[in-house]
């Protein structure tokens, strides 16, 4: 206990997460670590496998606001398209095969992870990689979300929003 009376507690950790976000200007949607064969293998999806635990840090002061990191390396990543009409999530993927599959990485952000806090909330993921595709050939695959929940903790403000794949 050599630091200031006030450091931050940190805690780290592992947590089962799954990222899914969908750009609509090139519709397609990004699946960052579900199962190696997909959305369909996911025990939700009536499959028998969850995705696999991540790190994860904590960092805040335990009654307060926790910020929070996530880097996920060499996970999965799917690419489908089309955009199933309504989507709501990955639920609505569980019957699609991915028009792309590879690995890469996730870096996650939340700068109030329970929104616990008087300010806005603000949170992000960004996901890069190389799949193949199922046409044949591969790509490279940049994605990002980043959103924001107002103070009051009722609306979510989504500021970007995208999934490219660019031909290798």
């Amino acid at each position: 206990m050599n630091g200031p009376a006030d450091l931050p507690n940190v805690v780290r950790g592992d947590s089962v997460l799954l990222f899914v976000w969908a750009d609509v200007s090139t519709d397609l949607v990004i699946v960052v670590n579900a199962p190696a064969g997909g959305v369909h293998a996911l025990r939700r999806c009536g499959g028998p496998f969850a995705p696999e635990p991540q790190p994860v840090q904590t960092a805040g002061e335990l009654q307060d606001v926790l910020h929070q990191v996530r880097l996920l390396r060499d996970v999965n990543i799917h690419v489908y398209s089309p955009i199933p009409s309504p989507f709501t999530g990955f639920l609505d993927l569980c019957q699609l095969s991915p028009i792309a599959t590879g690995t890469g990485t996730l870096t996650s952000t939340d700068n109030d992870r329970h929104n616990a806090g008087g300010g806005a909330n603000a949170f992000g993921f960004r996901a890069q990689g190389i799949v193949n595709l199922v046409g044949g050939g591969s790509a490279r695959v940049l994605a990002e979300s980043e959103r924001l929940i107002a103070p009051d903790g009722t609306v979510t403000e989504i500021l970007v929003n995208n999934v490219r794949l660019i031909p290798q």
